[in-house]
C-alpha cells in the first residue's frame, strides 16, 4: 500500500511540475531571439550593412474607398551608423528625404526646405519605416520595454504575445504594441499597435524571400478596438527588395 502510494505521489508530483511548467510565463526576450532565427538566424541581422526596397502604400476610408495611393523608394544603411533616404512623387513634385549625421534633410524637387516640422515629420517617417521592415530585430532595443501578455489565436494559428511599451524622455509611455508569434514555427504573424485614442492591428500576409530574413512582403492594417475586434481595412502595404549587402 505504501509502495503504491508512492508512486501514485510521484505521478501527481510530474504531472503537477508539468501543468505548471505549461502556465509559466515565458521570458520574452526567449521568444524574440526564437523569431530571429526562424527570420534568417540573428547573425544574418547582425552583419545587414544595407537594404533598399520599394514601398507601395494604399489607405482606404471606412467604406473601402481608396484615400491615397503612393510608392516610396528606401534605402537604409546599418553600417558603420544607421542613415536613410526615401524618395517618392506627390502632387507631381519629386520629393527626398535623406537623414544622416543626425541630420534630415528635405527636398522638393532641387529645393531644400527649411522648415523644422517638416524636418521633424519625415525623421519621424524615416524612423517608423525602419522600425516596421526591421521586426523584430528592433524588439532587441535596450530602449523597449518586453513583457509576455499570454498566448491568443491568430486565425487558425496559437500565437506567444509579447508587450513592448515605449516610453519618451520623461518617462511617459508614448506607444504600446503587441507582437503575435506563431507558437509552432517563432515567425512573426502581426502585431497590434495602441497610439493616441485609436488601436491598429496589422496582419502579415506574405514574407519575401530575398533576403535571407523573411521580411514582410505584404501587410494588412485595421482599425480595431482594444479586443483586437476588426472595424475596417485602414491600410494596405507591399514591400519589393531591390537590394541588400551584407559585412563581407
Amino acid at each position: 500500500m505504501t509502495n503504491h502510494f508512492y508512486k501514485k505521489s510521484v505521478v501527481f508530483l510530474c504531472l503537477m511540475s508539468f501543468l505548471s511548467s505549461c502556465n509559466t510565463d515565458l521570458e520574452p526576450v526567449q521568444v524574440v531571439l526564437k523569431s530571429l532565427e526562424a527570420h534568417g538566424g540573428i547573425e544574418s541581422w547582425e552583419n545587414a550593412k544595407e537594404i533598399s526596397y520599394l514601398k507601395t502604400t494604399i489607405l482606404y476610408d471606412s467604406l473601402g474607398n481608396v484615400e491615397k495611393k503612393i510608392t516610396q523608394k528606401h534605402i537604409n544603411r546599418f553600417k558603420p551608423v544607421f542613415s536613410a533616404e526615401m524618395s517618392w512623387l506627390e502632387d507631381s513634385i519629386q520629393k527626398r528625404v535623406v537623414y544622416t549625421e543626425n541630420k534630415t534633410s528635405v527636398f522638393h524637387g532641387d529645393s531644400l526646405q527649411n522648415e523644422g516640422a517638416l524636418q521633424d515629420k519625415y525623421y519621424k517617417d524615416i524612423i517608423a519605416a525602419n522600425y516596421v521592415l526591421w521586426q523584430p530585430y528592433k524588439l532587441l532595443d535596450k530602449e523597449v520595454n518586453l513583457s509576455f501578455a499570454g498566448r491568443e489565436n491568430i486565425g487558425k494559428k496559437r500565437a506567444n504575445v509579447i508587450q513592448a511599451n515605449y516610453f519618451d524622455d520623461s518617462g511617459e509611455k508614448t506607444n504600446t504594441w503587441w507582437y503575435y508569434f506563431d507558437a509552432k514555427t517563432n515567425k512573426l504573424l502581426g502585431n497590434m499597435v495602441h497610439h493616441g485614442a485609436t488601436y491598429s492591428y496589422i496582419e502579415n500576409m506574405k514574407y519575401e524571400n530575398t533576403t535571407g530574413l523573411f521580411l514582410n512582403a505584404k501587410r494588412q492594417s485595421y482599425r480595431c478596438d482594444s479586443l483586437r475586434n476588426i472595424k475596417f481595412l485602414r491600410a494596405e502595404y507591399t514591400y519589393k527588395i531591390l537590394g541588400f549587402k551584407k559585412i563581407q
